[in-house]
């Protein structure tokens, strides 16, 4: 869901990037040991926290990504009885003048407290994909049988430039995740040392910079063909 989720605040904010990633994350019981991660299937939950490299004059970004029923700390500006996101899934946003939250795809922007919304009309200046979610679908395909180049790719609404990074975002969760449980050759016991570790990214060189075992992770060597 991360690339659902996260696209608002990712286009919105102009991200580009993490420069860091961390995570903690939920541990499976397998009779006599914990594993965080089983080798077919991710863990069961987990927290993973990326930073982003502010602009000019401007602080770093902090962002939290949660999953298996992890939530967020409830904003004191919403009420003990008010729906967090759309009730399963959602975003919040935290600026230096307030806050403001969103369900799944972006739906339903509105500030908090929710009472704000009352006084507030915000003109729209943004153009819409016409036919909503299915309109969203058209685009892809009509581009797809247009080709590169063609006044149909131009259109999308989501195209490679900005997918394309997202995707490598939310990815950096699953490396940071992935890495958590690997062990050296000299490992003994518990000693794992991707845990509880910063992972240092180098986007232009696809690389992590400080923890080398997790590059392993980052590409893989196709069959002849691919």
């Amino acid at each position: 869901m991360g690339c659902h989720l996260i696209e608002a605040p990712f286009r919105v904010m102009g991200l580009g990037y993490p420069t860091e990633a961390e995570c903690s994350i939920g541990s499976v019981y397998l009779g006599k040991s914990q594993r965080a991660w089983l080798p077919d299937g991710p863990p069961p939950s987990s927290h993973v926290v990326l930073r982003f490299k502010g602009k000019p004059g401007k602080p770093d970004i902090r962002f939290h990504w949660m999953d298996g029923g992890i939530q967020p700390e409830r904003p004191d500006e919403l009420g003990p009885n008010e729906k967090m996101g759309d009730g399963g899934n959602g975003v919040i946003l935290t600026g230096t003048k307030g806050k403001m939250m969103c369900s799944t795809y972006g739906r339903e922007p509105r500030l908090l407290p929710l009472s704000l919304m009352q006084n507030t009309h915000v003109a729209q200046t943004l153009p819409r994909v016409k036919g909503g979610e299915g309109g969203h679908y058209a685009q892809w395909v009509e581009a797809a049988k247009a080709g590169p180049g063609s006044a149909e790719a131009a259109l999308l609404s989501s195209p490679f430039d900005i997918a394309g990074p997202l995707t490598e975002t939310v990815l950096m969760g699953n490396l940071a995740i992935r890495s958590f449980d690997i062990r050296t050759p000299k490992a003994k016991g518990f000693d794992y040392p991707g845990r509880y570790r910063t992972l240092l990214w180098d986007g232009e060189q696809m690389k992590i910079t400080n923890f080398d075992e997790a590059n392993q992770y980052i590409k893989r060597t196709y069959r002849t063909g691919w």
